[in-house]
């Protein structure tokens, strides 16, 4: 196993009760003591998040470094943790996640697929802790809750690169987040830090630059959620919709008349889906009818995102002319 000098960064909002298992797991990787270090990075926390972290930052072991960030927002978080990271490889994780004792090291090693990849990826498990499913929840609407299994069981690059790479479990270089100029998260304009979508402007532009996005299998992260109801659910991909739609407008910088085009596909594609929805519904089937129902919702939100009816839209012009296009 090549060894790669890496920051793990964990960023945290009022979930100190969560950290110790997480920073303890990490402490116990495989992973060479001198070839790693956790930073905590707090983002406004107002429970005892500080004084939980300090106490890890006092005791020996794998250096644990507690950081402060006081914008709101995970995009800030993100970008906060690589730049206060020593090492050249940045790798990701939630707060409320777990790992076993070998994640860091399966999710390093797809750097050494190809000397082009820049940003690795591994499988998300939502974790429900003996929770009953209820009826309505579908294993495809575990996508609403950072589930990322669906790039298969082998380890590869991922040949349609640029596709969606889940942040909450993820490894780039520092070189590839500074060439790509960073993280630009959604919650920037206006959308709830649930649906920041910051990877996609950064994986288009890494694509760009000539770099190969990895998945690891092995490199298994538990998303422990609690139960969802279904109204969270539906507003999750509701602001995921209106992210997609202020992402599209950085990515791709659509003329007025190829919104309209995007704009009456969305109309259909909404309608469909609740079609779909009040089928199944119908039909007994909660599961599919509430993942129909998701795909509708999400449509709504691009559609009036696209509209420009929801979204900080004086932020969007106000972050343009300070920074220019984000392509050309």
């Amino acid at each position: 196993m090549t060894i790669r000098c890496t920051s793990v960064i964990v960023c945290t909002y009022n979930r100190a009760r969560l950290l110790p298992r997480v920073i303890g797991q990490l402490r116990a990787q495989e992973y060479p003591a001198m070839a790693f270090e956790i930073i905590v990075v707090d983002n406004g926390s107002t429970d005892e998040t500080a004084h939980v972290v300090e106490r890890f930052v006092s005791e020996p072991g794998i250096p644990v470094r507690y950081v402060f960030e006081s914008r709101a927002g995970i995009t800030f978080a993100r970008n906060r943790g690589a730049e206060e990271a020593h090492y050249p490889f940045l790798a990701y994780l939630d707060d409320d996640c777990s790992v076993s004792s070998d994640w860091l090291a399966h999710l390093i090693s797809g750097f050494a697929l190809d000397k082009s990849v820049v940003i690795v990826a591994g499988q998300i498990v939502v974790n429900f802790d003996q929770q009953k499913r209820p009826a309505w929840l579908s294993p495809k609407s575990e996508r609403w809750l950072g589930a990322y299994t669906h790039p298969g069981s082998e380890t590869r690059l991922l040949a349609e690169f640029p596709v969606y790479i889940c942040e909450a479990n993820m490894a780039l270089t520092r070189a590839a987040w500074e060439a790509a100029g960073g993280f630009l998260g959604m919650d920037q304009f206006g959308n709830p830090h649930v649906a920041a979508q910051e990877i996609r402007i950064i994986l288009k532009k890494l694509k760009k630059l000539g770099g190969k996005a990895a998945f690891v299998p092995e490199a298994v992260v538990n998303h422990h959620s609690g139960m969802p109801t279904r109204l969270w659910l539906l507003k999750r991909a509701y602001w995921h919709g209106v992210s997609d739609g202020i992402l599209d407008y950085f990515l791709n910088r659509f003329s007025w008349g190829s919104v309209a085009v995007h704009v009456a596909i969305d109309m259909a594609a909404l309608l469909v889906f609740f079609c779909l929805s009040l089928c199944f519904f119908m039909l007994f089937d909660q599961a599919t009818a509430l993942y129909h129902l998701l795909r509708a919702t999400a449509r709504l939100g691009r559609l009036l995102s696209e509209l420009r009816l929801v979204g900080d839209w004086s932020a969007v012009r106000s972050w343009e002319a300070a920074h220019g296009q984000v392509y050309t």
